[in-house]
Order: structure tokens, then sequence, then C-alpha cells
């Protein structure tokens, strides 16, 4: 009984733990993280890596001899080959004689009519080979298996980069919805001090019934764009979750705080020379050295090939006394017809490594646009929040000077409730446009740092 007391306590403490954890905002940097740590995709990609490695060092044993060993073992029932006094042949006189000597001693003697040859027996060898020169394929593989492992820690950077920048349109989706899910709970509150209001001036005489309706309609379209909200909200966090690889709870918390930082600007040549050190140029510079090696490890097939290697052998096949034997040799192979088929491989190669040059120049200048875009999308965003900002403020002094004219009888309640759609949309083009700030920003950033 005690047993299953601490053990309901523990469950309570662990499921206790795991809500608080739960129920803990996240912010940016800490999606960043999870989606670092748990990314199927990302995961894979560093998968990646540590199979180049593996092939890497697949390449360095064949620096090393290669070392082969053969043993066989029979034994049957029967010889296979016997041999009898009756099968040696005749009509020589020492053959003869022989014959003569067996049958009158050999039963004598204890010695057997037949010889019998491959009953059983045992070989067994081993054979090391060192290559010396082989076309230089061994050294130019090795740097092929190299240049794997950068390319592939190179689809890493870049699939991470992809990676954060959808987590981080994922998290400012998320942010900016909370952001209007806040502003239309201000807006409804706002519509119920209104309709509050319109009662009392209906019960005073001050204001007519259509007056009611009027709110009554203003506070369904916004109780129609809660409903929306939440909806898309749910849908938000979902993919969310989904980015950073943490299952679904409606209790997750996201930090909803919008920050505008400023843009870093720098010179258009700045700006190219950034596109030099992006992991795709690198990646384009990795596959024409990769081509380059391919046409060297194709030339090296034609040329001479020489190793240096070392046998031994043990044999008890036939006699009684095992047989010992070593043996050193040094072999050269010569191509003689391979230069024919090696000279169109050449050339095949050479084609494949003017397309890769010709794929470098194009990419380049493709990434030099996009850098161009990018930052001039940054800046624009940029202007239009500024511009944003100030709508801002005037719908905010319009909303107010309504209010004033509406309670001292200066206005009629349309033209404050219009005030007031003026300023939800205001505030929420703001959210969006210091989202789409922040997106574009977070994009120039990862293509020029």
């Amino acid at each position: 009984m005690k047993g299953k007391k601490i053990y309901i306590l523990s469950l309570l403490i662990t499921v206790g733990s795991a809500i608080a954890a739960k129920a803990e905002p996240l912010s940016l940097d800490s999606c960043l993280q999870l989606a670092r740590e748990n990314n199927v995709e990302l995961k894979n990609a560093q998968l990646e890596i540590k199979k180049a490695e593996e092939t890497k060092k697949q390449a360095l044993t064949k620096y090393f001899p290669n070392v082969s060993g053969i043993a066989l073992g029979y034994h049957s029932l029967h010889p296979m080959v016997e041999i009898g006094m009756e099968d040696i042949v005749h009509n020589n006189a020492v053959l003869d004689l022989l014959n003569l000597l067996y049958e009158q001693y050999g039963a004598l003697l204890g010695l057997n009519n037949t010889i019998s040859l491959f009953q059983h027996g045992v070989t067994a060898g081993v054979t090391a080979v060192q290559p010396v020169f082989a076309g230089g394929r061994i050294v130019n593989g090795n740097r092929l298996a190299k240049i794997g492992i950068e390319a592939a820690t190179l689809q890493n950077e870049i699939k991470e980069r992809e990676l954060l920048q959808t987590v981080e349109e994922s998290y400012w989706l998320v942010v900016g919805l909370q952001e209007k899910r806040a502003t239309l709970e201000a807006v409804q509150t706002l519509l119920d001090t209104i309709e509050q209001n319109v009662e009392t001036a209906i019960s005073a005489g001050l204001a007519i019934p259509n007056d009611r309706l009027r709110v009554l309609i203003k506070q369904n379209e916004v109780r129609s764009k809660a409903l929306q909200l939440e909806n898309g909200l749910s849908l938000a966090r979902q993919a969310l979750c989904m980015a950073i690889g943490l299952p679904y709870s409606d209790s997750l918390m996201i930090m909803d705080s919008i920050t505008v930082t400023d843009l870093q600007l720098m010179s258009k040549d700045e700006r190219k020379y950034a596109v030099l050190d992006r992991p795709e140029s690198r990646l384009l510079d990795l596959q024409i050295r990769a081509e380059q090696l391919q046409k060297k490890m194709d030339i090296g097939t034609a040329l001479p090939q020489a190793a240096f290697g070392l046998a031994y052998s043990y044999n008890d096949m036939l006699f009684d006394k095992p047989a010992h034997n070593g043996t050193a040799f040094f072999t050269v192979s010569v191509p003689l017809t391979d230069w024919w088929e090696t000279a169109h491989k050449i050339r095949q190669r050479n084609y494949s490594i003017e397309q890769a040059r010709n794929t470098q120049q194009d990419m380049e200048a493709k990434m030099v646009l996009q850098t161009e875009q990018a930052y001039h999308a940054t800046e624009e965003a940029l202007r239009h929040l500024d511009i944003i900002r100030t709508t801002l403020a005037h719908s905010e002094e319009n909303l107010r000077l309504s209010q004033l004219n509406y309670q001292a009888g200066l206005a009629p309640l349309s033209d404050l409730l219009e005030a007031q759609s003026l300023l939800l949309q205001a505030r929420n083009d703001y959210t969006d446009a210091t989202i789409s700030y922040r997106v574009n920003l977070r994009r120039y950033e990862q293509l020029t740092q």
C-alpha cells in the first residue's frame, strides 16, 4: 500500500512538472533551439554528415595492405587414388624385382600392397598486397570523400537556415494573431461601454433604439472576427509545434511581444561580397572541385598499377609431413587499350566541369539578385511600418475626439463606431507591418551574415 502511494505521488509530480513546462511561455529563441534539437529534417541532414565521414574512413583504408586468407580441408570415405602392386607396369627388371620382394617379404613386414592418396588433407594460405601506385585514384578518392563531408556540412547549414526561417515565420504568425486577439478584446470592452451609454441615453430619451441596433451589429461583427481569429490561431500554433517538434497543447503559450530592431545598412558591394560566403556559393565551388577530381580518377584508370605483396601457405594434402612456403612478389599492370575509352571519359568530364562553372556563375548572379530583393523588401517594410505607425497615432486621436464629441452630443453614434472600426484596422495593420518587417529582416540577415 505504501509503495502504491509513492507511485501515485511520483506520477502526480511528473504530470505537474509536464504541465508547468508546457505552461511556460515560449520565446523566439527557445522555439529556434527546440527546432534545432527536434526537427526530423535537420536530424537527417546531420546524419548525412556522419555518413560522409564513414565514407571518408572507408577511403582511408585503401592506403593500407589488402590482406586475404583462404583455407581448405577435406575428408572422404575412401581414398580418391589407390595404387596397388598389380598396377605397377611389368617388363621392367627393377620393378619386377620389387614386386617379387614384396610377394616374399611384404606380408611378413606388415606392408600394405596398395598406396592410398587424397583421402584427407588441409591447406591454408594468407596474402597481403600493398598498393604502391594506383594511378592516383587512392589519393584522389580520399580527397573526394573529404569534399563529401564538406558538402554534407554545407547542406546541413542550408537546411538549418531554411528551417529557422520557417520557424520564425510561424512564430511571428502566432504572435501577430495573439496581438490581434488582444486588440479585439479591447474593442469588445469599448463596445460594451458604448452599449451601456446608449442604453442610458435611450432611457433618458437622448438616443433612439436604432443606436442600440447599430451597437449590436458591431458587437456581432467583432464576435465573428474573434471566432475566425481563434481558429486561425489554433492552426498557427499546431504548425509551430510541428516545426519545433513539440506535441500540440491548448495550454501552449507564446510570448506576445513584438519589438522592432534597426536595419543594419550595408553597401551594395558588401552585399555582393556576402553572397560569396554563403553555403550555396561554397557548395558550387565544391561541385567544381569534385568534377576535377573525378577527371583525375578517370585518368588514373588508364595509368599503370603497381603493388607489392607477401604470401604464406601451409599444405598437408598428400604426404605425412606438412609443407610450409613463403613468397614475396611485385606486380605491375599496364592498360594498353584503355586510353581510347579514357580519352572520351576525359572529354565528357571536361564538359561536366564547364557545366558546373556555368551553373556557378548563373547561381551567384541569382543569389546577388535575391540579396538585393531581400534588402529592398526589408527597407520597404520598415518605411511602411513608419507610415502605419503615424496612421495608428491619428486613429487613436480620432477615436478619443469622437468619444468626446459623442458624449457632448456633437457627433452621432455612427461617427463613434466608424472611429472605432478605423482604429481596429489601424492596429491590425500595425501588427501586420511589424511582423512583415521582422520576417523580411530575418531573411535579409540570413542571406548576408
